[in-house]
Parts: structure tokens; C-alpha cells; sequence
């Protein structure tokens, strides 16, 4: 096993412990341990340092979720110690009836991944048949991937991906969990990777849904803040950096362009709010100087923001909300945004969290919704938003699950643990 291999191995022990010690760990003298013996060479040090950043993670599954994440990672690792890793290489679509070389190296893979059982019918070895089809469906489904048994461009990447690779994967999430300890018993959290959205109450997973999240021009940050307020039939006062990007280029070349989007132009704010005909909108005014002009949606079904939207008290200008786009949710990887999180359930949440919070009925709730006015809803007891970026994890039926990194963090967050094992690395756990 290499340098690496043994530096990743004990990192991951130390995040998995109880100790609140921090460490400096000699590169050189963990190049020639056993990984048994990797613990017998720490050495407490009062150097002042500060653990490598990695995402600020927000939240903290069970204890046993860590354990068999890092169970995972040792599985990854003593795969990649066992085997070189085979290839799959470029070919054309393979599926349930197809006989190819490649199905052979498919098969392999997906015995040494969990999810086929080894047979010893060398006749079959090439033949795309119903067990492979299903074994790939659990690949697929394990992976955020269209899960139609098809070996494709996308699939075929994610199977040529190496264990190793998949074990600091697993490493670089369970820094990011390491951590994860919410402040109240009821909270959402947004994992943007999986495009997925949990409210949970006392720890148990209460409800689930569908996000679209940030593409990666414009993304969802990561962070956690409170929801504090639900507005139902919003009107969508729209972002200068969306106007500028989006709207107005499109708005120069055609000049009916506003109202096949139901935009209308206005300035000042409340009751000094008036809205601009046609022939006295001036680009040179709009988002800047006083008495400036800007992009204003009225309220409606067709209102971008769809028919609630859940405000916080964050650092960004990111929310929750409905969208009038609803077809999007149909994609499997629904990065579309541009930035703001959306919702497949608006309904739903927004009748949880205000009985969560205000104890409102649910009939109340179906009253304001069906009202074409706009309605603020001050939450009681704000709920706590947890925005993570996860690409790994066990879910609860003991799954191990990957996720692209949407954003490009992985690599640049496992560079900065790379770079920190060059010389020393400083660990604290919690």
C-alpha cells in the first residue's frame, strides 16, 4: 500500500474517534507503517494550526452512519490493494439481450462492487442477460444515475471510476460530516448533489422531495441559516446579475419580450411602488442611480417563483421556492437555477413547517393558497435550513452511495489534503 493510501487510511481513523486532541503527522514516518500500527505513531503537538477547510460542514449523522461510511472506505481501499481496476472502454450502447466483450468486464465489475453475485457460467460471461440488467439498475440508482439497465457514456464513466478514487471520496464526506450537529429537532437539509431535499423531526426523516439546484455558472452556496418566513402567491422582484445575464439582452433585440414573460418594469418600493408604460422604460436606468427602474413579476400561477416561496436570514439572497417549470423535476440531475433552491412539494412543506412552527391547521393553509393576494407568514419558531454537499454516503438500507461533484469541489478539497500530507497534517476531531 502506498503513502497515500496509508495517510488517507488513518485520517479517516482519526475522524471516526471520540478524541478532541489535535495531531501533527509526519508524512515520512507513516510511509513505512501498518495501518495497525498507524495510531502508536501520533504525537500531541501544541503548534497552533488550523484543520484544513473542508466545505464547513454543517451536519452530524448518527455515529453508525460515519461507522459504516468508514467501513466502506476500507472495503474501496483493500479492493484497489487486491485488483488493478478494469476498463470499460467506448463502444455503443449495451442492454439486456446483447451479446459484446465488454459484458464480460461489466460483469466483473459489478461482482467486485456489490451488486451481482458471482456465477461460474463462463457462457453467460458475455451475455448481457436479466441478472446483469438488475445489477446495473442497483449500480445506477446507487450512483444518482438514470437507472434504465443501459451502459452508456454516463454509466460507463462512473464504472471506470477506481476504488481508490471512490475510497478518498468516501474520506473527503466524512470530513464533511464529521461535524454535523443540528442545533434544533426539526430542520431541512438540501444536499445538493443529490438534488434532494430531507425535513426531519427528531431525527427521523418526516418528508422528501425533489430539488433544482444552482448550475454550475451560478451556484447554491453551501451554508445554514434559519427559514423564518413562508410567502404564499409571491411576486418575484427579479435580481439585477439575472436581469443583466438573462432578461435584458433578449429584451433589446425584442421588445415583447416582457410581457411573454409577464415582467413588468417599475420603481420605488410599498405603497410608492408604480409600475412604467412601455414607452418610458429606460435601460440606462435600470438597477442604478436613484428612482431607478427594475424587473418586477406580478403574482400568479405562472409566476417564476410558482405559488409559495420560504425566506431566511442568510448571508446569500438564496431561498427556497415553487417553480412554474415543472417539468424540470423529471431530470435526473436538475442543476438549472441560479442559485435559489427549488422545490418539488412547495404545498407540502410549507403545510409542515407552518404546523411545525404556528401550529396552523391545514385547512387554514389551503385557504391562503387558493387567495390570489400575496400572504407573509412570520414563523414562531423559525426552522434551520442546512445547505450540505455530500457525494457520498450510506443510506438507511445500508447502501454505499456516490454522486457526481456538481461543483468541482471534491478535487480541490482533496488537493488541499494531499498538499497538507506533503508535510504535516493537522486533524481535530470532535
Amino acid at each position: 500500500m502506498d503513502k497515500c493510501r496509508l495517510l488517507f487510511r488513518f485520517m479517516a481513523l482519526s475522524i471516526v474517534s471520540a478524541s478532541t486532541i489535535t495531531y501533527a503527522i509526519e508524512a515520512e514516518t507513516l510511509a513505512f507503517a501498518p495501518p495497525s500500527q498507524l495510531i502508536h505513531h501520533l504525537q500531541p503537538t501544541k503548534i497552533e494550526a488550523t484543520p484544513i477547510d473542508l466545505s464547513e460542514p454543517l451536519a452530524h449523522p448518527p455515529q453508525n452512519q460515519l461507522d459504516k461510511l468508514h467501513t466502506e472506505m476500507m472495503k474501496m481501499e483493500a479492493l484497489a490493494v487486491k485488483m488493478e481496476w478494469p476498463r470499460l472502454n467506448r463502444t455503443r450502447l449495451l442492454s439486456f439481450g446483447d451479446y459484446h466483450p465488454q459484458v464480460s468486464v461489466l460483469r466483473e465489475m459489478l461482482i467486485h462492487l456489490g451488486d451481482l453475485k458471482e456465477t461460474q457460467d463462463e457462457m453467460q460471461s458475455q451475455l448481457f442477460d436479466l441478472e446483469l440488467h438488475h445489477a446495473l439498475i442497483r449500480f445506477q440508482k446507487r450512483h444518482g444515475a438514470k437507472a434504465d439497465g443501459i451502459l452508456g457514456p454516463a454509466t460507463r464513466r462512473q464504472l471506470n471510476i477506481s476504488p481508490q478514487t471512490r475510497a478518498e471520496q468516501i474520506l473527503l464526506n466524512i470530513y464533511r460530516m464529521n461535524s454535523f450537529q443540528p442545533e434544533k429537532d426539526q430542520y431541512i437539509q438540501v444536499n445538493v448533489p443529490d438534488y434532494k431535499l430531507h425535513l426531519f423531526d427528531q431525527g427521523v426523516v418526516t418528508m422528501s422531495m425533489k430539488t433544482i439546484v444552482g448550475k454550475r455558472k451560478r451556484k447554491t452556496p453551501i451554508f445554514s441559516t434559519d427559514i423564518n418566513r413562508v410567502v404564499v402567491n409571491p411576486s418575484w422582484y427579479v435580481p439585477k446579475s439575472i436581469a443583466y445575464k438573462d432578461i435584458l439582452p433578449i429584451y433589446e433585440k425584442d421588445p415583447s419580450y416582457l410581457d411573454k414573460k409577464n415582467l413588468k418594469v417599475i420603481t420605488g418600493w410599498g405603497a410608492q411602488r408604480k409600475l412604467i408604460p412601455d414607452e418610458e422604460v429606460d435601460l440606462e436606468r435600470m438597477y442604478k442611480g436613484e428612482s431607478y427602474q427594475r424587473l418586477w413579476e406580478p403574482p400568479g400561477e405562472e409566476n417564476t417563483l410558482g405559488k409559495v416561496k420560504f425566506l431566511t436570514n442568510g448571508p446569500y439572497s438564496v431561498y427556497l421556492h415553487d417553480t412554474s417549470a415543472r417539468r424540470l423535476f423529471d431530470e435526473d440531475k436538475r442543476a438549472f437555477s441560479s442559485g435559489c433552491i427549488r422545490v418539488e412539494q412547495p404545498k407540502k412543506l410549507a403545510d409542515a413547517l407552518l404546523k411545525m412552527s404556528n401550529q396552523l391547521p391545514v385547512t387554514q393553509v389551503d385557504a391562503l393558497f387558493s387567495q390570489t393576494e400575496t400572504t407573509q407568514i412570520k414563523l414562531n419558531n423559525p426552522i434551520k435550513l442546512y445547505v450540505t454537499y455530500w457525494t457520498s454516503w450510506v443510506d438507511p438500507e445500508g447502501n454505499l452511495n456516490f454522486r457526481d461533484d456538481l461543483y468541482r469541489r471534491d478535487r480541490y478539497e482533496l488537493s488541499q489534503l494531499k498538499k497538507g500530507s506533503a508535510q504535516e497534517i493537522f486533524i481535530t476531531s470532535n
